[in-house]
């Protein structure tokens, strides 16, 4: 799969091919192609689900369940 990482230092963004299997382990150990300073992970989301406000669910001022 491949994941998309940001550079810690000069922002540049790229994508690094990884399988499932592997990524655990090295996740944490991405490197910019650019300037070879480490990078992030960047977190993408392309599902139908969106959220707002406090909680999973919207505003809650209790527990939700």
């Amino acid at each position: 799969m491949f994941y998309k990482f940001r550079c810690t230092k000069c922002g540049q963004d790229f994508e690094v091919d990884l399988s499932i299997k592997e990524y655990d382990k090295e996740k944490n150990n991405q490197k910019c192609p650019f300037c070879f300073e480490k990078a992030e992970r960047v977190i993408e989301w392309t599902g139908i689900a969106t959220g707002s406000g406090e909680g999973w669910a919207g505003r809650s001022s209790g527990n939700v369940i």
